[in-house]
């Protein structure tokens, strides 16, 4: 196509030869042909002489979509691989690992976020634990879904660590995170058990707990809480530790009695 002319060519073998000094315009071609762009577009672009900021902007602008994409994929191979997991249990037989304990007021410092990804809140989550290592006055991190708490939509999250008093002042983070001091409510029951991984890990836990409630006689209330056993050290949080918290109430027995025998009567 006369798109990257050689330097020279030998007329007995044919073979091209290039110069050092073309590897910039080889560089923008490649470039080019990552963007996704045929060979043609290619020429026209290179024939408008796209400037260095223009061409940076093109590649920023695919590296971003590129990692979008990574980041899909990989959210659906963690969905595909948490089902498999709940269908292996389910089909083990084996029991549900729920253990129903009573909650005492917690004081936190925490703070209301919207985010789009579980990658995102736990990203915030870690920088919390940076700011505020885990001692005497700050115990282990939480976290407190305010909506439908699903992987494909964006995450209303309350985010934070469990204090050892209220009368921690409020914090804010370099990047401008401001944590406010609060109180969790004590809660009489609550059904907990304990998930190892990501998102997808954790919704499949409240199913687990839906599921024991089921066939134990409970129903769930709202105030779920998912509390930090162990923040997440390998890629795709694979050891992330989370005990879900799930605030329950027992159902109340239905009294059977038996019916009254009518008495025949003659007419």
């Amino acid at each position: 196509m006369g798109l990257f002319e050689p330097a020279h060519s030998d007329v007995r073998t044919g073979r091209r030869l290039y110069q050092a000094d073309q590897l910039s315009a080889l560089n923008r071609i490649l470039a080019l042909k990552d963007l996704g762009l045929s060979l043609s577009e290619v020429r026209r672009l290179l024939d408008e002489r796209i400037g260095v900021a223009a061409l940076h902007d093109l590649l920023q602008q695919r590296k971003a979509e590129i990692e979008r994409r990574i980041t899909e994929e990989a959210q659906r191979v963690r969905r595909i691989e948490a089902r498999l997991d709940a269908i292996r249990e389910s089909e083990s037989g084996r029991p549900l690992h729920v253990v129903v304990k009573s909650l005492t007021a917690q004081p936190v410092l925490g703070a209301r976020v919207t985010v789009a990804t579980f990658e995102e809140g736990l990203s915030l989550l870690l920088r919390i634990r940076a700011a505020l290592p885990e001692d005497r006055q700050h115990g282990l991190c939480y976290c407190i879904c305010h909506a439908a708490h699903d992987s494909h939509r964006a995450l209303d999250l309350e985010l934070g660590c469990h204090t050892s008093s209220l009368r921690t002042v409020e914090t804010e983070l370099a990047d401008g995170l401001r944590l406010v001091p609060r109180l969790l409510p004590a809660v009489d029951s609550a059904a907990t058990t304990v998930m190892r991984g990501p998102l997808e890990r954790i919704i499949l836990g409240y199913g687990q707990i839906g599921e024991w409630a089921e066939r134990n006689g409970y129903r769930t209330l709202d105030g779920a809480r998912e509390v930090s056993l162990h923040l997440p050290t390998e890629p795709g949080a694979a050891d992330y530790l989370t005990e879900i918290q799930q605030p329950v109430e027992q159902l109340t027995a239905t009294i059977s009695r038996k019916p009254r025998r009518r008495r025949n009567v003659d007419a």
